[in-house]
């Protein structure tokens, strides 16, 4: 295994089809986050992607072992690349692996984890935002699951770039009361200042959301 990959190095991801065959044989929870999780949301491409972010629970990340036999994989941690194999832990603030088919091959696959318990899920950035896991994701006819948007825009208000602000924009009409409410709340919590706290307060409620 190469012990100093470069993690600037180019990216060829794996398909969504192709992740699923891998992942579903595990027998785990994954899902699809990101700025495709949004896509699948709207149900339309709306831009170009470089990556395709999967997100489990921490506890569940040594079935990445079987799912990626024969791969390198590398855990993230506060933007270092180290080796990473099934049973060996990570710390707290490393929520990411990495992984490609060979030393020096572009990489294919980023899974973030999760953290929560039992049946809960908790944002990593503050644990007193919490949603039972059975309300983290929404799936798609052909049976993709992916994050669902209230959740994944709070992941992407943290850096709020103008591509997070448009995702937002695109999506805001689709979410229902309790949607649009929940990401409000979970911001007033996190980043009260955020811009995207006016935004979510003065849009109208219509209750029964197209999704």
């Amino acid at each position: 295994m190469d012990q100093n990959p470069d993690i600037n190095g180019p990216w060829e991801p794996l398909a969504i089809n192709a992740i699923a065959d891998r992942m579903d044989p595990t027998g785990v929870d994954w899902w699809i986050a990101g700025g495709v999780a949004i896509d699948l949301f709207l149900g339309w491409a709306s831009r170009p992607h470089a990556d395709v972010d999967v997100e489990m629970f921490r506890t569940d990340r040594d079935v990445l072992g079987r799912a990626f036999e024969g791969w390198e994989l590398f855990s993230v941690s506060a933007g270092d690349l180290s080796p990473w194999r099934p049973g060996i832990d990570l710390p707290h603030h490393g929520f990411g692996i990495w992984g490609r088919p060979a030393p020096g091959e572009p990489w294919a696959i980023e899974v973030m984890l999760a953290d929560g318990e039992q049946d809960t899920w908790r944002f990593r950035r503050d644990p007193r935002i919490e949603r039972p896991r059975a309300g983290l994701t929404h799936t798609t006819h052909d049976g993709i699951a992916y994050c669902t948007p209230e959740v994944q825009l709070l992941y992407k208000a943290k850096q709020a770039r103008p591509k997070d602000d448009v995702d937002l924009a695109r999506t805001l009409h689709l979410l229902d009361d309790a949607q649009k409410d929940w990401l409000h709340d979970a911001l007033v919590v996190t980043e009260p200042d955020h811009p995207w706290v006016a935004v979510l307060g003065q849009t109208p409620r219509v209750h029964g959301g197209s999704r």
